[in-house]
Formats: structure tokens, sequence, C-alpha cells
């Protein structure tokens, strides 16, 4: 059953498209990387369906609900999580408070935070008073899986989760979204560079090139011929 599907969808900022006619389909529980060289508008495509950049034509659908022109607030309501690239999280507040931020969005109004969210990310749980920006790169990743992991979401949205990380600390992340999309459901559409990762990680691929959809399919059919033609630099 899909769960996100996108069509026709030209989208960028202002009236100047980075997005030409895009159609796109998740489904439930799946695990989907997207693909492509720098400035082929792969992050263009998370931030169209959060609601952060404007669509000019075609439809996002979610949960069977057209969200093209719904505000991105509500969107978040709806169950979609938006981990962006460079984590953004707030360098002066303690983890802790990192975390109730993502409590304003969740479907469930939880009043706390659950035990869940350290059972799949312990090194928080240690780390409750010290501030997000003295945490390193990898520990910052987490932070921020963890807080859109808050709002109880059906489907995160990760820009590139592994860059600048260390390799441990990307293993750790590939098997940390593993749990989360086996133990809670939760689709995850991943923007990603690492190849190996993106094997690794995800059952199905799609490549962008010049702001559309070049290439699509499950991982194993990622051939080396693909790799050369659309994502070797």
């Amino acid at each position: 059953m899909s769960l996100l599907k996108l069509t026709n969808v030209s989208a960028g900022y202002g009236q100047t498209p980075v997005l030409t006619n895009v159609d796109m389909t998740i489904d439930k529980g799946d695990i989907v990387c997207l693909l492509g060289r720098n400035g082929m508008g792969k992050t263009t495509l998370l931030r169209s369906v959060i609601g952060l950049n404007k669509v000019i034509k075609g439809d996002i659908v979610f949960d069977a609900d057209d969200i093209t022109n719904v505000p991105t607030y509500k969107r978040s309501r709806y169950g979609i999580a938006f981990i962006p690239q460079g984590r953004e999280i707030i360098p002066y507040l303690s983890v802790l408070d990192n975390l109730k931020l993502g409590l304003a969005a969740s479907r469930k109004k939880l009043k706390k935070i659950p035990d869940e969210i350290f059972e799949f990310f312990p090194m928080l749980k240690q780390h409750l008073k010290r501030q997000g920006g003295l945490l390193s790169g990898g520990q910052q990743q987490q932070l921020a899986i963890a807080r859109g992991l808050m709002c109880n979401p059906q489907i995160m949205l990760l820009d590139e989760p592994t860059e600048g990380i260390q390799p441990s600390i990307v293993q750790e992340i590939d098997e940390t979204l593993k749990r989360i999309n086996r133990e809670k459901g939760v689709t995850l559409l991943v923007v990603e560079q690492k190849i190996d990762f993106a094997k690794q990680l995800a059952q199905k691929f799609f490549i962008m090139e010049k702001g559309a959809i070049a290439a699509k399919g499950k991982t194993a059919e990622l051939t080396d011929s693909l790799v050369r033609q659309y994502l070797t630099v």
C-alpha cells in the first residue's frame, strides 16, 4: 500500500523549478534511498514533501490525503518527520531540551520522552544535560534522528545522515534505522551519497538527474553501470 505518492511534481524556489515532473511512489514499510550527484534536486524533493519548497504543479499525496498545499507544521502531524542535512539541532540547548522540541509535533500529544527513544539511542541518556553543540557529529546525528522520532512518524525523511561521520557511527546509524523500520514500522526515505551505505540500508532506490527521476529499482539492481552513469563524479 502506498504511503507517499508524488505525481508530476515540479517544485523549487518561487517560480524557478528545481524538480521537473517527478513521479515517485513509496510504500508503507519501505526503506528507500534517493541518490544522485550534488545539485540534482534531492534535498529539494525532501523539502517539497515536508512543505518547505513551493510545489509549482503536480500533487503530493500522503496516506491517501492530498497534502500539496498543507502547511509544514500540519504535515508533521500527519506523521512526516524531516531530519535535515547538517542536523540543525539547537547547539545551546541541552540534549533533553532538544528532544523536547520533538514533543511539539507529536501526533500522540506526548508529555514526556518515551523510554523507547533511549532504547534506540542509549548514548543520549548519558548526555541529557549536555549542550547539543558539545556532542560529536555522530552523536548530534543520533540526537537529530531521535528528535524526529519523537513525533511518532509514519515516515522519516533523512538528508545525508552519514555526512561527516566516522565509519563506526555510520554502522550504528544503519543498524538503528533498520530497527526503527522493523520494530516501529516507520517508512524511511534517505538521501545518501555513500553507495555502499545505500545498498546496505535500503531495499529500493531512486536516482535523480537534473531534477527528474532518471532510474529506480531494487537496490540489488543498482549496477556498476548505473553508478558510473549517474553517480560517479
